[in-house]
C-alpha cells in the first residue's frame, strides 16, 4: 500500500471521544499527522490555523450538523477532501453529503484497515482532482494568453487597413470590412503612386486564421514594394515572386484585384489575379463588368498577369468585394445581376460599401467580408 506523505494532515471531528482516539491513534500508526475536534466550533479553530489533506467528520455534533462544517469547507478550503461519517446508514443523507461536496459517506463502526483505506483512497481522488484543476488552471491561462494576443494581432491587423472613407480631389474611396475571425485573410489598401495615380487593392488568401492573416501581411507588404514598378502587370509579378514562397508552404493562394486611377481624366489600369468580383457602375442606371482576368496568386508558378482599361466618368463607381459577400447575398454571385438599387443609389462611397455588406457584422460570418468603393465625383 501507498505510503503518505508526511506532510499529509487529517483532522477528525468526532463528538465520542474514546472513538476519534481510536482514530486518530490508527491513523498516526499509519505515519498521518492527525488532529482531533470534538465539536463544530473546535474544529473551525484548527481549521483557522491549519491545511489539512483530508477531514473525517461526524454528521451529528453537538453544537451544529457536520453538514454546515462540510458546505465551509468547501466553500473556504476547496483543497482539502471531505469524508462524512454517521451512525445513522440513511441514503438521503449519504446523498446530501455528496451533493455538498463531500467525497464519500460512511456508516460506523470504521474498523482500523476500513478507515485507513478510507483516507487513502479519498486522498489518491484529491491528488487526482487537484492535478486536474491546475491543469484547466494552466489551459485558461493559456486560453487567455492566446485570447490576448488575437486581439492584439486583430488590433495590428486593423491598424494596417486604411481609414475610410478618403475623399481628395475628384474622387471618393471607402470600404467596409467584418472578419469571420478575430483576424482575417482578406485586406484591403490604397495609396498614392509615385506616378501620382492611385492604387487600390482588395485580396483575398485562402483560408482564414492565423495563417491566412500572415500571408495577408506578406501580400500586402509585396503589393506596397511593388507600387511604382511599371508597367502594371510587371509589378503585379514582381509581387507575386515576394509570396510565391509563404504560399507554397502554406499550399495556398490568392486572389487580388489591383488597379490604379488617375483621377484628373478617370483613366482606370487593372490586374484581376482570380479575383473576378468587380463591378464598373455608369451612375445609377448601368453596369459593366471588368473583361481581363488572370489566374490567382500562387497557382501557376509562370503565370502571366493581364492589365486591363477602363475609364470611368464623373459619378461613375468601381466596387469590389470578396467572396464572403455572397454569404449575404447570393444573387451577386451572377456576374450580370445589377448592384442592389440602394446602393447603386447611394449618396457616397461609404454609403455604398455599408448598404452592400449591410447584416455582416449582426451575425456569425462563414468567410470574411470586405467591400470596397472607388467614385469619380
Amino acid at each position: 500500500m501507498a505510503t503518505p506523505q508526511p506532510a499529509q494532515r487529517v483532522l477528525v471531528v468526532e463528538d465520542e471521544e474514546p472513538l476519534a482516539k481510536v482514530m486518530a491513534r490508527t491513523l498516526r500508526g499509519r505515519g498521518f499527522e492527525c488532529d482531533i475536534a470534538l465539536n463544530g466550533g473546535a474544529a473551525r479553530s484548527l481549521i483557522a490555523s491549519n491545511d489539512y489533506a483530508i477531514a473525517l467528520l461526524d454528521v451529528r455534533l453537538p453544537d451544529e450538523s457536520g453538514y454546515s462544517l462540510l458546505k465551509e469547507l468547501r466553500s473556504t478550503r476547496r483543497d482539502t477532501a471531505v469524508v462524512m461519517i454517521s451512525g445513522v446508514d440513511d441514503p438521503e443523507l449519504g446523498a446530501a453529503a455528496l451533493e455538498n461536496g463531500a467525497y464519500a459517506y460512511h456508516v460506523k463502526p470504521v474498523g482500523a484497515t476500513q478507515l485507513y483505506l478510507l483516507v487513502v483512497n479519498n486522498l489518491r481522488r484529491r491528488s487526482l482532482e487537484m492535478e486536474h484543476r491546475v491543469s484547466l488552471e494552466r489551459l485558461e491561462a493559456m486560453l487567455a494568453e492566446r485570447s490576448e494576443q488575437m486581439r492584439r494581432a486583430a488590433e495590428l491587423q486593423a491598424g494596417m487597413l486604411p481609414a475610410s472613407p478618403l475623399r481628395e480631389d475628384g474622387f471618393e474611396i471607402a470600404a467596409h470590412f467584418s472578419a469571420a475571425r478575430e483576424i482575417s485573410g482578406d485586406f484591403y489598401d490604397w495609396y498614392h503612386s509615385a506616378r501620382g495615380r492611385i492604387a487600390l487593392t482588395l485580396g483575398d488568401v485562402m483560408g482564414k486564421g492565423l495563417s491566412a492573416s500572415l500571408m495577408m501581411a506578406t501580400a500586402r507588404a509585396a503589393m506596397r514594394g511593388a507600387a511604382d514598378v511599371e508597367p502594371l502587370e510587371a509589378g503585379i509579378t514582381q509581387a507575386a515572386a515576394v509570396m510565391s514562397a509563404v504560399l507554397e508552404v502554406n499550399q495556398a493562394y490568392i486572389t487580388l484585384f489591383h488597379c490604379t486611377f488617375d483621377a484628373r481624366s478617370g483613366d482606370l489600369e487593372y490586374v484581376d489575379a482570380g479575383h473576378g468580383h468587380a463591378r464598373l457602375l455608369r451612375g445609377a442606371i448601368s453596369q459593366e463588368l471588368l473583361s481581363e482576368r488572370s489566374a490567382p496568386i500562387g497557382i501557376f508558378p509562370e503565370s502571366k498577369f493581364l492589365t486591363g482599361n477602363a475609364t470611368l466618368g464623373h459619378g461613375d463607381s468601381l466596387v469590389v468585394f470578396s467572396d464572403g459577400l455572397l454569404d449575404l447575398r447570393p444573387d451577386l454571385g451572377t456576374k450580370d445581376v445589377q448592384l442592389p438599387y440602394e446602393a447603386r443609389r447611394a449618396s457616397s462611397a461609404q454609403e455604398m460599401v455599408d448598404i452592400l455588406a449591410e447584416g455582416a457584422g449582426e451575425r456569425p460570418l462563414a468567410d470574411d467580408v470586405t467591400v470596397v468603393a472607388l467614385r469619380r465625383i
